[in-house]
């Protein structure tokens, strides 16, 4: 009798039609993220006419201190670009940032370009983002200073999603510029060493 099974040609088959499925799928995946929206000139529009404007411009530091608030996070939010987050390719799952400044704790939701910050914790946030009330100041007053405080630990960012998900949603080019290191560097050296 004989006996009935895969040739080797039939498993080299069935192994290359994954390998080009999962390349095909990685390469939508990137075109897509490289296509992302950029709302950076709505932002600048809003700066010049006068729509958005620092809630620290007119306070000394201690003022700007005992004022702190959502206004002040979701100028910081405009100042970093986090309006440019999105959600993934064929899902509704929107970015949520979660900022712990001070004792106060923050949440933030990006829909279309638009940041949404309230007081409190938020479900399933991507990031945390952790800084002292007189760093976020610091970093409202002068946007230069926002990558040296993240480069010289006055200010963290903890990644609470997979790099798969931040990656998705637009976090590499935030992550990068904040903190002058990419989260995807050791996968990419391991995928290709």
């Amino acid at each position: 009798m004989k006996k009935r099974g895969m040739s080797a040609f039939g498993v080299v088959l069935i192994i290359l039609i994954f390998v080009l499925a999962g390349l095909i799928v990685m390469g939508i995946v990137l075109y897509s993220s490289s296509k992302e929206k950029d709302y950076t000139e709505i932002y600048s529009e809003r700066n010049a006419s006068g729509n958005f404007v620092n809630p620290a411009a007119s306070l000394t530091n201690e003022e700007a201190i005992a004022a702190f608030d959502e206004s002040f996070v979701y100028y910081l939010l405009v100042n970093i670009k986090a309006y440019n987050l999105h959600e993934p390719l064929a899902s509704s799952d929107t970015p949520k940032i979660e900022l712990y400044i001070g004792e106060d704790i923050f949440n933030a939701e990006v829909k279309d370009g638009e940041i949404d910050v309230n007081g409190g914790e938020i479900e399933g946030e991507d990031i945390i983002i952790r800084t002292s009330k007189e760093e976020a100041v610091e970093m409202t007053r002068e946007k230069n200073y926002i990558k040296s405080s993240f480069e010289n630990g006055k200010s963290s960012i903890e990644l609470v999603s997979g790099k798969t998900e931040l990656f998705s949603k637009g976090y590499l080019k935030l992550y990068t510029e904040l903190t002058g290191k990419s989260f995807t560097g050791s996968a990419i050296k391991r995928f290709f060493s």
